[in-house]
């Protein structure tokens, strides 16, 4: 089957699916791979924290493979992000991903240089704000992903069937999901694209110790260490306070209010392996469909081979088990 969506052609990847950027680690050693496998791996410019070092890892990522590649640039936690902006555009990406605030002049830019603009949100507002501003596409986040929650966040499914109706431009789907049936629901559901993030962090290549790969494959979704980092928002007021703080602090101190705010205490026991893969990853109940660490490559063609089998199985939609035809 051809898998061929808006994003496919915007990104230039032979499947619709996305590598999530990783703040920590996400380099050429995943998102070459990624790529290379047929979907659109994506480096992270924080974690690479200079200018120079995001130069050598865009120009590693083109000796690993040649098909198309992304950066992200988070709007407030990347550093230098407009030297970042310009070596991304000096490189030739094809496409730039921007998060967690407003990034009109840098999408503006981005598109006059030729390179496509993708933002990244978690709510309605600012998805309609994005493609208002000129992005070529948004990811929205529900609430079953990583990352830092917004108080008005919705879960995947009413997310995306609610922003398709309204969004002209390609939505991309992110948020739990990270098996063949988790892809083809997001594809059903009106998405163009799926954005995985957990599902490529339990990958070989991923650059994080084993423990917490092996944590995640052994992860139960209703442990408080997900399950509250997922669907436990912060008070809108409280949200409000912390937001008001952004630029009079240091970065490290209000990102540590901003998680303060925005998750509720863990209790009970768990295992430190998922305490720290909570840190890691913030949270993602993507973990229950994760059932070993695999090759990046292996991954996506379970994906893709999975879902392939889903819809010429016979059984996709099974209408007529519920449904009397009249003829």
């Amino acid at each position: 089957m051809e898998w061929s969506t808006r994003i496919t052609d915007l990104l230039g990847c032979k499947y619709p699916i996305i590598q999530g950027a990783f703040h920590r680690f996400g380099t050429a050693a995943l998102a070459a791979p990624v790529s290379e496998a047929g979907g659109f791996g994506i480096i992270t410019a924080s974690a690479l924290n200079t200018p120079e070092k995001l130069r050598e890892d865009i120009r590693r990522a083109t000796s690993m493979t040649d098909k198309p590649f992304g950066v992200n640039l988070t709007v407030g936690l990347c550093p230098q992000i407009e030297e970042m902006r310009d070596v991304v555009i000096e490189e030739g990406i094809r496409a730039v991903e921007t998060a967690a605030y407003r990034a009109e002049d840098h999408g503006r830019k981005l598109k006059e240089a030729g390179v496509k603009w993708i933002h990244k949100v978690a709510t309605m507002k600012h998805a309609l704000a994005a493609e208002r501003q000129g992005a070529d596409a948004v990811v929205i986040v529900g609430l079953e992903g990583t990352g830092f929650k917004h108080s008005s966040q919705l879960p995947t499914l009413i997310s995306i069937t609610w922003a398709v109706k309204q969004i002209k431009i390609p939505v991309i789907a992110a948020g739990g999901i990270g098996d063949a049936r988790g892809f083809l629901a997001a594809l059903s559901m009106g998405a163009e694209g799926v954005y995985m993030g957990t599902a490529f962090m339990a990958t070989d290549e991923c650059p994080v110790p084993e423990q917490f790969k092996q944590a995640l494959v052994k992860a139960d979704p209703t442990d408080p260490t997900y399950r509250e980092r997922c669907l436990a928002t912060s008070k809108s007021e409280e949200y409000e306070r912390v937001m008001r703080m952004k630029g009079s602090v240091p970065l490290d101190r209000w990102l540590s209010e901003l998680r303060g705010a925005q998750v509720t205490p863990l209790e009970g026991g768990r295992s430190d392996d998922m305490e720290e893969v909570g840190r890691l990853r913030g949270g993602s109940l993507a973990v229950a469909v994760i059932d070993e660490v695999v090759s990046v490559r292996k991954r996506i063609e379970e994906i893709v081979r999975g879902a392939e089998e889903i819809v010429t199985s016979g059984n996709f939609p099974r209408v007529r088990n519920f449904l009397t035809v009249k003829e």
